[in-house]
């Protein structure tokens, strides 16, 4: 960890340092952009079934296929309540808090965690075991995979509002120009 001292003999800096320290406690500006991708990156995994996030999800047991009377439809999508759920902030089961440090995003539907980590045979296994399969079993189906682009993504987001504030400050509420503006670091 990087540590600076340091004093200045401008109340103007002292002042824009203070306001600057203050805008790093709150990333609420990044945090909301991180939602509207997670919400992004969650669509794009169902539309994909999987493959956007590097794991394809296993296709419809037969049991599953006769069931839904042969129309199939789409994996993970049988009244549409998960889909909605992840990426409509106003949907049943949707859950969503975030303060100025923090976000806590995803869904509370109690079989979202059967299909993302899988259950029965199924369990941690992208695809199906091979046949004969007995008794209840649901296969792995990652919804939610945080990849490195979205990693680095939305740290880029959290960057991205630290530069503005910064630029917002601005050498005029720093001190400007002038000789009383000049700041002596030590570090």
């Amino acid at each position: 960890m990087m540590q600076f001292g340091g004093s200045t003999n401008s109340q103007d800096i002292q002042n824009g340092l203070a306001s600057f320290e203050a805008s790093l406690g709150d990333c609420s500006g990044a945090l909301a952009a991180i939602a509207d991708d997670f919400r992004q990156m969650v669509a794009e995994q169902f539309a994909t079934q999987g493959e956007s996030g590097g794991t394809p999800w296993a296709d419809l047991a037969p049991s599953t296929l006769r069931r839904k009377k042969g129309g199939g439809g789409s994996i993970l999508n049988n009244t549409g309540a998960l889909f909605s759920s992840l990426v409509d902030p106003d949907a049943p089961g949707h859950l969503e808090s975030a303060d100025n440090l923090s976000l806590e995003i995803g869904t509370d539907l109690p079989y979202a965690m059967f299909h993302q980590l899988g259950a029965g045979w199924g369990t941690g296994h992208a695809s199906l075991p091979p046949a004969p399969r007995h008794g209840h079993g649901v296969p792995m189906r990652t919804v939610l995979v945080l990849t490195s682009d979205y990693q680095e993504r939305w740290v880029g987001f959290v960057a991205q509002q630290i530069q503005s504030e910064a630029r917002t400050l601005g050498l005029a509420e720093l001190g400007g120009n002038s000789p009383s503006g000049i700041m002596n670091f030590e570090g």
